[in-house]
């Protein structure tokens, strides 16, 4: 074991959980202020999100989603201030457009949602306190392949189940993207400032046989949450028509996947120069804020500790 593969494991055993949480914030701001690590496979140039990771509705409330997606919605009662009571995370996976690598499979793990909750009526982000939605963690509970461009459904993904129970996702062979995520659960969207998420993922071989080119697989992963006005509220019982989608909390940017377990985050902490951050909502209109600030969200970041998976040597 390297040095410093050492040191970093006595930090995950021994590190105060103040450190550990600003390490986590600073990785969970890289994740949405650069840009993604590659160019993703057949992806849209006109879409954000083949670019770097957006900050769209931001925080579970009607009117902080944008007016394009708010228009379509037949159902108007879903679009006001009042705050929304579902949430569930998500991921998507492209090939670069440069990979080689067959021989491989995607592994998810747990999944983590945590909301910051204003608790003294103030809505003062440093007053603000991070409640965790997934105290048992998440499951992926679905995941299919897509049109390029995430809209057309194409088909399920099929998979197999590793010695742990872990869902391990097989690659298209005309290089679709996978895009799945966990079922819903019941929030509480009062007062809420900002969200974060976390889900873990790594690559493993397809097969024993063959090339084992799963060390040089450039495969990338996003990871983000989508709000519902309730827990109930489904898209394939119409209750969203005519827009038949979520607007999307937020996503993270596009990361390599590797063959060691890591945690992938997404937070509506916004760029610098606010990039990300999607304008076109009644509330931000009128002044709102969906999005924390890099002070902000580094003055009180969500309470994770490190994890003991994300500091095994590759090698």
């Amino acid at each position: 074991m390297k040095i410093s593969s050492l040191l970093c494991s006595v930090l995950c055993l021994y590190t105060p959980l103040s450190f550990a949480a600003h390490v986590v914030a600073s990785d969970t701001y890289s994740s949405m202020a650069l840009a993604n690590d590659a160019k993703l496979y057949n992806a849209p140039e006109t879409s954000a999100w083949a670019h770097g990771a957006t900050i769209v509705q931001g925080i579970p409330r009607g009117d902080a989603a944008p007016s394009y997606w708010a228009n379509e919605i037949i159902d108007k009662s879903i679009t006001t201030s009042d705050p929304w009571g579902g949430m569930t995370q998500w991921f998507t996976v492209f090939e670069a457009q440069k990979n080689t690598a067959k021989n491989v499979r995607v592994v998810i793990g747990d999944a983590d949602m945590w909301l910051l909750q204003s608790t003294d009526g103030t809505m003062n982000p440093l007053t603000a306190e991070w409640v965790n939605a997934t105290e048992n963690r998440a499951s992926v509970s679905w995941a299919a392949y897509y049109s390029h461009n995430i809209i057309k459904y194409i088909e399920d993904v099929p998979y197999r189940r590793s010695n742990d129970g872990l869902k391990e996702y097989a690659l298209h062979p005309d290089h679709y993207p996978l895009h799945g995520g966990t079922s819903k659960v019941a929030i509480d969207g009062e007062n809420v400032l900002a969200a974060f998420v976390r889900m873990k993922a790594w690559l493993v071989p397809d097969k024993p046989q063959g090339k084992q080119d799963v060390s040089q697989a450039k495969i990338l992963i996003s990871t983000g949450a989508d709000y519902y006005p309730t827990v109930n509220t489904s898209v394939s019982h119409g209750d969203l028509s005519n827009a038949n989608y979520l607007p999307g909390a937020g996503g993270s940017r596009f990361q390599y996947l590797t063959t060691t377990p890591t945690w992938y985050y997404m937070g509506t902490v916004a760029d610098e120069g606010l990039l990300i951050v999607d304008d076109n909502s009644p509330y931000v209109k009128a002044g709102g804020k969906t999005y924390l600030t890099k002070e902000e969200w580094q003055q009180n970041p969500p309470p994770i500790d490190f994890d003991v998976m994300n500091c095994q040597d590759s090698n």
